[in-house]
C-alpha cells in the first residue's frame, strides 16, 4: 500500500466533502433539475431545485417560486429516498423536460403532511438563499401535499400569492374568511375514495363563511351523484355568493373550486398538465406597499456571534425584527427604529434567520450564525 497516495486521496476526499457541505444555493444552472439531499444545505428538508431556462444568478432579477408538496407515497428520508419525489406533479413534468418560468422547490419529508411551521422554515430558507420575488410565491400539492397547502394557508396565507391544493387531507379553521384575500383554486374528483371530496368542500366553505354551501350551486345527478360534466364553482367576493360554470374555468375571483366528475384519487395529473392552471398561477401577485429601498437595508454585526448582535438601519422608520431557528420556530421578536442590540447568548449554537419587516409587508432576511 502506498501510504503517501492513500493519505493524499483521503485529504482530497475531505476537501471535496467540505466544499460540497459549504456549497451555496442555487446548486444547479439554468434549466437544470438538481437533487439537494438533506444535510447538503441548511434547508430543513432534502429537496429538488429547478431553475428556469431564463435564470441568471449574476443578474439582479427576481423569480417567482413554486413550492410543491408531494403525496404520502413519495415521503422519505430526504437523501436516498429523494428521487421518489419526481414521481408526480410538476417535478415529474420537469423530469419530462417541461419548463416553468419560476424556481420550483420540491421538498421531501418523512411524515407526509407539511405543517404551517414547515412552510415558514422553507420560506425563510428559500427567500434567503434564492433570488425570489416574494410577491409571487405559489404553493401547491397533492393528497397529503394538498393538506400541506391548506396548512400553509392556515398559518401564513399573507405570504402566498396563489395556492392550488389538490385533494388535500387537512381541514381549515372555521371560519377562515380572512383567506378571501388570497387566491385559492382547489381541485378534487367527485369519486375520490382515498381523500373524500367533503374535505375540500369543507375548506372552501370555511373560507367563504356564508350560510350556503358551495354545493348548493352544483348540479348533482340522480340521488346526489356526480354531474355529467366537470364544474367550477366561483365565490364572488363582492356579494358573497357562489356560482357554477361547466368545465375547468380559470378563476375570476379569489376562491374557486373545480370538481371533476370522476378520476378516483388522481386529480393532480389533469391539473398539472393543464396550461391554463399555470397561466392563472403565474398571473397572481401579492399587492404590497411600495417603500424606499433604504427602509430594508440593514447591517447585522458581529456575525458569527457567541453573544449579542446589533441590528442597524439607515433611517428612523419603525420596523420589526424577528429571529427564527432553522426549523422555522420564532425565538425572538421586537420593534425598533434605527438600531437594536439583541442578546442571543442563551440560544444554542447553529444557524438562525433574522427577518426585518417594514410597513407590515416589506421584508428582508439575513442569516445569523451563533457559535
Amino acid at each position: 500500500m502506498n501510504t503517501k497516495t492513500t493519505t493524499l486521496t483521503a485529504f482530497c476526499i475531505i476537501i471535496i466533502n467540505s466544499l460540497l457541505l459549504t456549497a451555496q444555493a442555487p446548486y444547479g444552472s439554468a434549466g437544470e433539475h438538481t437533487a439537494v439531499p438533506l444535510g447538503d444545505s441548511e434547508a430543513p428538508f432534502g429537496y429538488y431545485e429547478y431553475l428556469p431556462t431564463v435564470f441568471d444568478n449574476s443578474s439582479s432579477n427576481l423569480y417567482p417560486l413554486v413550492l410543491f408538496y408531494h403525496g404520502s407515497s413519495q415521503q422519505g428520508n430526504g437523501t436516498t429516498d429523494l428521487y421518489s419525489v419526481t414521481q408526480n406533479g410538476p417535478v415529474e413534468l420537469i423530469e419530462d423536460n417541461s419548463d416553468y418560468n419560476a424556481i420550483v422547490i420540491s421538498p421531501q419529508n418523512s411524515s407526509g403532511i407539511y405543517s404551517a411551521d414547515d412552510f415558514l422554515a422553507l420560506y425563510n430558507y428559500i427567500t434567503l438563499n434564492y433570488p425570489i420575488d416574494i410577491n409571487r410565491i405559489y404553493v401547491t400539492g397533492l393528497s397529503f401535499g394538498g393538506g400541506g397547502v391548506w396548512n400553509a394557508l392556515k398559518g401564513h396565507y399573507d405570504k402566498i400569492a396563489a395556492a392550488v391544493p389538490i385533494c388535500g387531507v387537512e381541514f381549515l379553521n372555521n371560519p377562515s374568511n380572512f383567506m378571501q384575500q388570497t387566491a385559492v383554486w382547489a381541485h378534487h374528483n367527485f369519486d375520490d375514495t382515498v381523500v373524500e371530496v367533503e374535505n375540500t368542500i369543507s375548506n372552501v366553505n370555511r373560507i367563504a363563511n356564508i350560510d350556503n354551501s358551495v354545493m348548493s350551486v352544483y348540479p348533482y345527478g340522480d340521488n346526489n351523484s356526480a354531474a355529467n360534466e366537470t364544474y367550477s364553482m366561483h365565490f364572488k367576493t363582492d356579494n358573497q355568493t357562489w356560482s357554477a360554470i361547466t368545465g375547468v374555468n380559470q378563476p375570476t375571483e379569489k376562491l374557486t373550486f373545480t370538481l371533476y366528475k370522476d378520476g378516483g384519487h388522481d386529480a393532480w395529473t389533469q391539473v398539472y398538465e393543464n396550461e391554463e392552471v399555470w397561466d392563472w398561477v403565474f398571473a397572481q401577485s401579492i399587492n404590497q406597499l411600495s417603500v424606499d429601498k433604504e427602509t430594508l437595508d440593514f447591517k447585522l454585526y458581529p456575525n458569527p456571534t457567541s453573544g449579542s448582535v446589533t441590528i442597524s438601519t439607515k433611517n428612523e422608520t419603525e420596523k420589526k425584527i424577528e429571529v427564527y431557528s432553522i426549523s422555522g420556530k420564532k425565538v425572538y421578536e421586537s420593534s425598533f427604529f434605527r438600531e437594536l442590540t439583541v442578546d442571543l447568548s442563551a440560544y444554542s449554537s447553529g444557524v438562525y434567520f433574522a427577518k426585518v419587516v417594514a410597513n407590515d409587508s416589506i421584508e428582508k432576511s439575513m442569516k445569523i450564525i451563533i457559535n
